[in-house]
């Protein structure tokens, strides 16, 4: 009889184990339970990392895409503004040239005008046709082979041939003469025009004298023909009358 607490205390003992393994077992099952929710907490916070890393990183990509505007901008202006420079330049260029060439131009008139002030055009006529007889058909002041200012005087002889007379400004005398290949209508023209008492080169230069220095004289065709007459050293353009040495004002064309 004296055996029954033994057991009775075996069996609580017993029970007491099985009682606190499952107290463990409930322990290590909320512990578990709470690693669980760890982890998961955890991987919640990597998550919300990652959001935050991407949205950084867009932000990043946008201000990179903004800066790379603004610079394609800036550098758009600029090449805007380097083309505005160059298209002002070549403006500049473009103006220089002409102020140049209008001042070449204005210098060389001028120079015509003083060489045929030196021998006046009808005087030029004469000397040409004293040494090659026929009808002058234009006299002008230009520049000769060697670059001298000379008169040439292109003459139609007494054989139908066009001949050509450079005669000096400084001294009046012939400095040389050839013989042309002039155009069988144009000499046939010439031929009928300066017929008679037709006004000839010589006189219209003398008539058209009253408006200038008389720097080139040619016959010209169109409306029953007239003689067409530049003064210098402005270019005024004057035409004279075949049948009376009328003088007009002329054209530029």
């Amino acid at each position: 009889m004296k055996r029954k607490p033994v057991f009775a205390a075996l069996a609580a003992a017993v029970v007491l184990a099985a009682g606190g393994g499952v107290a463990a077992a409930s322990l290590g099952g909320d512990g578990g339970t709470s690693a669980a929710s760890g982890t998961d907490t955890g991987a919640t916070t990597h998550e919300r990392a990652g959001l935050a890393g991407t949205g950084a990183d867009d932000t990043a990509r946008e201000d990179r895409d903004s800066d790379d505007r603004d610079d394609d901008t800036r550098h758009g202006a600029g090449r805007d503004d380097a083309a505005r420079h160059d298209d002002t330049d070549d403006t500049d260029d473009d103006q220089d040239d002409d102020a140049r060439e209008r001042a070449h131009d204005a210098a060389e008139h001028k120079a015509e005008a003083a060489a045929a002030r030196k021998l006046a055009a009808p005087d030029a006529l004469a000397a040409a046709l004293a040494h090659t007889p026929g009808r002058a058909l234009s006299a002008e002041i230009d520049d000769d082979q060697d670059g001298r200012l000379v008169w040439e005087v292109e003459i139609l002889d007494g054989s139908g041939k066009l001949r050509h007379v450079d005669v000096s400004p400084s001294s009046g005398k012939v400095l040389g003469a050839h013989t042309e290949r002039g155009d069988a209508d144009d000499v046939r023209a010439a031929k009928h025009l300066l017929t008679g008492d037709a006004t000839s080169a010589a006189k219209a230069a003398r008539a058209a004298a009253a408006k200038g220095t008389v720097v080139s004289i040619d016959l010209e065709e169109e409306r029953n023909g007239y003689w067409s007459v530049e003064t210098g050293p402005g270019e005024a353009e004057w035409s004279v009358a075949l049948d009376g040495a009328k003088v007009t004002r002329g054209s530029d064309d």
